[in-house]
């Protein structure tokens, strides 16, 4: 009876001390992150269900980092408290705009007519600070390769207007999903792409308010690269820079930190965000794209992410696209 009692007791201090290391975790996340879910009329309610999210969280990721054969890592960041439909928000991409994949196959590639990949791997582009967080991918992966072409044109950076195509592009839905080459048809029409400073982004949709006046750059022509071409892909890169094209976002692309990301969960799912590739290289005999995201520096690997290449992983080889700027 004895021995039961003194069981019994250690069980008890053991789940004081995890709950308070809980506790403790859930604190620290929120302070690092600038979290308050204290609303008092709710009794506590909506931080109880928080802390359950991040908790939960945090052993899915403690699982997947400690297997053994894993190629990517990931990390408890500002996503990891979030519901799925609080997540949906930093996606964008509507599938239902996308060419058919019959047509993106079975474009020419006469342009890309090397048999070897170019030898240039990297394109350094710096991380916009900028958090993609209403369902605009499309206008920040549209922006993007726009603002390396007129820079590579012209040899001046430019910042231009994610914003203006939230807020004036009629071919896209805004804060509710659209698709780049649309938001690229949508920048010719309008006589060009504002500057940032003139339209600065604020993750809602508004009343267009550009004006010609504040353009920077405009879109001379885009086209799309063959699907599930990498070499053609490679050329793209070297010749034109930075390419948009959608991607199919799960679960663990959210918590991304390292490594070559090669989840299987995303390949047999519609496509539903948009990235800009930027390069590509290899890693412990991996080959993997670099890719840049919307979700700030504080995302990833500073803001970028290495998805396994050569495979259509995530569908992010089936709709590849460059844009031309004058």
């Amino acid at each position: 009876m004895k021995f039961i009692s003194v069981l019994a007791g250690f069980a008890m201090t053991l789940t004081v001390i995890y709950c308070s290391a809980d506790s403790d975790a859930w604190e620290n996340y929120k302070k690092k992150h600038g979290k308050d879910y204290n609303i008092a009329a709710d009794g506590g309610k909506q931080d109880a269900m928080r802390k359950e999210l991040f908790l939960d969280k945090t052993r899915i990721i403690e699982q997947h980092n400690s297997e053994k054969f894993t190629s990517f890592k990931q990390e408890i960041n500002k996503f990891s408290d979030l519901l799925p439909a609080e997540m949906a928000k930093y996606l964008g991409v509507k599938a239902s705009l996308a060419p058919p994949i019959s047509m993106m196959g079975s474009m020419s590639s006469d342009l890309y007519n090397h048999r070897r990949p170019p030898n240039a791997r990297k394109m350094q582009f710096n991380c916009n600070n900028v958090l993609a967080q209403c369902g605009s991918c499309w206008a920040f992966a549209a922006i993007t390769p726009l603002e390396f072409a007129k820079c590579m044109k012209f040899g001046r950076p430019v910042r231009l207007s994610e914003q203006q195509l939230v807020d004036c592009d009629k071919l896209n839905g805004g804060c509710d999903g659209g698709w780049y080459t649309l938001a690229w048809i949508s920048i010719w029409r309008a006589w060009g792409s504002a500057h940032e400073s003139f339209y600065p982004y604020n993750a809602q949709k508004n009343t267009c308010s550009y004006s010609w006046f504040m353009a920077r750059a405009n879109v001379f022509t885009y086209r799309y690269v063959p699907a599930n071409n990498m070499l053609a892909m490679q050329q793209a890169i070297q010749k034109y820079g930075p390419i948009a094209t959608a991607f199919t976002a799960v679960d663990p692309f959210s918590s991304y930190a390292d490594g070559v990301y090669d989840d299987s969960a995303c390949d047999t799912q519609p496509v539903n965000h948009a990235v800009v590739i930027v390069g590509w290289d290899t890693l412990n005999g991996v080959d993997y794209w670099i890719a840049r995201n919307s979700w700030g520096p504080n995302w990833g690997k500073n803001g970028y992410i290495y998805v396994q290449r050569g495979v259509n992983k995530c569908n992010i080889e089936s709709y590849p696209a460059y844009v031309l700027a004058f």
